[in-house]
């Protein structure tokens, strides 16, 4: 019965992939969890809601659901014994899903009809449509489906003790453990492959192959199954006539069993136990377990357990010389016994009346295996007929391009050669641009080096040609003014390196997220030194910070070239004040200053090459012209815009903006 109910419920996970069309992986996790739900419900109710929801699913034309539900249906039908009408519906199933072309119902039809022949019997034919399954697992993309079939094949295989073929089907299953996204599957393989090797009784193995089992369903949290593997160690370790670990398992087993309060597990563990004490001829202890294992087993309504426990009682109460009990018992084990039997007799005589019937059917599925591969090969043959005809079309549709082609060729070459001719032209113009820029620049670089330049020399020939006639005051002050034009010359040749890398596309303006107020006081503590020696005061008292998406590095020359012009035109106990304010989906970043301020005239020439302007600042320090124009094409790049308010005599204020 447990194994049907876990093929029926395997086979019933996709009915939800149906409807819900998540990964089946994850749905075969799901509904092992749903198992422990659907059997504590009775089989009765179960086919009452799979009929109602057949009828909901023919109203909705849903036929991919019907699929699944048959295939649900059938198996609540072999759950009951009724293995007649159980394959009438697994065989609708089977015909809808070969109808629909639906790999996957094929799949579960083929695993579920496979164990009503199991089940009564017939473990050739089951075996058969194992192999069916096995054969489409491949097709259905999911490596826990061909997991779960091949772990089907081998306990199939093992059952008509075909132990090599048993063997590769579950060391099939361990080499697909890493695509595996359901890992008790790989559990079970090896609770299987242990089985396997007691049965040869190789215990080492046998035992090695348990435990690793028992690790995954830990991990996975299967406590059941936990229970259940520490049960099947301490039985192996009895084997081994290793008395106290086989103990210290059933304990174990015994705690876990408790947790989910599983009483058929709790009743085989103190059964376990019970027969532990008995073997050390405890039998005070064995007969109080035996007495817990008796009354789970009747709560869990487990006749097999509850057989075990009078038996066991019984001999216990007899070894004690308690023969009222012992009889007591053991009239309770031949009762439980007689009622084992009996249901056992029940079952075989269904067997045996649906084995006919059963047999009749093989015909009707052979029928429908032919009519399968009789549509397969029409269906072979319609796809060669519908490949040669398109082929035919393809090719009289390729002529009919060639001709259009070859008349499309010669129009578009000629507009071809009116567009290339159009770009010669605007590229001759862009040219003639750039190398009127090209000329202005050098023009740049020579008038503003040359001033730096022909400072350093003169003060290099004083120095050179009246150093005795100069006191030492002279010397330092030929040596400061030797430093601003090596400064002066410095920060020229970087904003020239700078703008020809920008130029030439050699700097990097990928965006990344940063604090645009975090940047304002680096540069604030970086310039602070060179305000101080004009005894100029920068403000900036924000604290919260403020993301911008831009180029940090870029940015950073922008607000160093800023403050740096700022304070080369505030005169001393000046205020320089930076600030960011956040306006719409953009921030706002300005260096305001106190300083000489602008006129309207000068105002137009900033910003621009082709207009280069310099003026000397308030210590008479000399520009370059091209820190403003660096700004200005670092801030454009970066996806924003700068500007200047400005009046004479009251000082500037530059604005740049910059995206969140």
């Amino acid at each position: 019965m447990k194994s049907l109910l876990l093929i029926f419920f395997c086979a019933s996970i996709f009915v939800q992939p149906v409807r819900a069309q998540q990964e089946s992986a994850s749905l075969i996790q799901w509904y092992s969890n749903l198992q422990r739900q659907a059997i504590d419900e009775t089989i009765e109710k179960r086919l009452k809601e799979k009929q109602q929801d057949l009828q909901q699913a023919a109203e909705m034309h849903d036929d991919s659901a019907r699929i699944f539900l048959l295939v649900e249906s059938g198996m609540l039908q072999a759950a009951s014994y009724k293995y007649e009408e159980a394959i009438d519906v697994l065989l609708k199933a089977l015909n809808q899903a070969d109808s629909d072309g639906s790999t996957i119902g094929q799949f579960y039809a083929y695993l579920s009809i496979a164990h009503v022949f199991s089940e009564t019997g017939n473990k050739e034919k089951g075996l058969q449509f194992l192999e069916r399954a096995d054969a489409l697992a491949p097709g259905l993309n999911q490596s826990d489906h061909l997991a779960f079939v091949l772990n089907a094949l081998g306990r199939a295989y093992a059952s008509i003790d075909s132990i090599a073929d048993a063997f590769e089907s579950f060391n099939e299953v361990l080499k697909l453990k890493e695509q595996l996204q359901y890992p008790v599957l790989e559990a079970e393989a090896l609770s299987n492959l242990a089985q396997l090797y007691r049965r040869q009784k190789d215990y080492t193995n046998s035992l090695d192959y348990f435990k690793q089992a028992l690790t995954i369903q830990r991990r996975e949290r299967k406590r059941q199954e936990e229970g259940e593997l520490l049960n099947e160690i301490g039985a192996l370790y009895s084997m081994m006539n290793n008395r106290e670990r086989a103990y210290a398992n059933y304990k174990a087993a015994l705690e876990v069993f408790q947790r989910i309060d599983y009483k058929k597990g709790i009743a085989e563990a103190y059964n376990n136990i019970g027969e532990y004490y008995y073997d050390q001829r405890n039998y005070a202890q064995a007969i109080a377990n035996l007495e817990l294992a008796a009354m789970a087993g009747q709560a869990a309504n487990s006749k097999e357990a509850m057989l075990n426990s009078y038996e066991y009682l019984s001999m216990a109460y007899k070894a004690l010389n308690n023969f009222e009990r012992a009889l007591h018992y053991k009239s309770n084990q031949l009762n439980i016994r007689d009622l084992i039997i009996e249901e056992g007799n029940n079952q075989k005589l269904l067997e045996k009346q649906s084995a006919y019937a059963l047999q009749q059917m093989e015909v009707e599925i052979d029928r429908l295996e032919r009519v399968k591969m009789d549509r397969e090969r029409e269906l072979a043959e319609q796809k060669r007929i519908q490949r040669y005809l398109y082929g035919m079309a393809a090719l009289g549709i390729v002529i009919a391009v060639l001709i259009l082609y070859l008349y499309l060729l010669k129009r578009r070459s000629n507009k071809q050669l009116k567009v290339i001719n159009a770009r010669i032209e605007a590229q001759n113009v862009q040219l003639q641009t750039l190398n009127n820029t090209k000329d202005k620049f050098f023009s740049i670089i020579g008038h503003d080096i040359k001033g730096p330049l022909n400072s350093l020399t003169s003060f290099s020939g004083l120095l050179i040609n009246h150093f005795e006639a100069l006191s030492k005051e002279d010397i330092q002050t030929v040596a400061r003014d030797l430093d601003k034009s090596l400064k002066n010359l410095f920060t020229l040749l970087n904003n020239l390196l700078e703008w020809a890398r920008s130029q030439t596309g050699n700097i990097d303006f990928t965006p990344a997220p940063f604090d645009v107020v975090e940047v304002l006081n680096q540069n604030k503590e970086l310039l602070h030194a060179q305000a101080a020696a004009k005894e100029i005061t920068i403000l900036h008292e924000q604290v919260s910070p403020m993301m911008v998406t831009a180029n940090q590095q870029s940015i950073t020359t922008v607000v160093r070239n800023l403050i740096s012009n700022a304070i080369k035109f505030t005169p001393a106990n000046g205020v320089i004040k930076l600030s960011a304010e956040q306006s719409g989906n953009e921030v706002i970043v300005s260096i305001a200053d106190t300083g000489v301020g602008m006129s309207n005239t000068v105002k137009e020439k900033l910003f621009r090459l082709d207009a280069k302007h310099s003026t000397p600042g308030t210590a008479n320090e000399k520009g370059t012209g091209l820190g403003l124009i660096l700004c200005k094409d670092f801030v454009e790049k970066n996806g924003g815009r700068i500007w200047v308010e400005s009046e004479e005599g009251k000082g500037s204020v530059f604005y740049f903006s910059l995206r969140n």
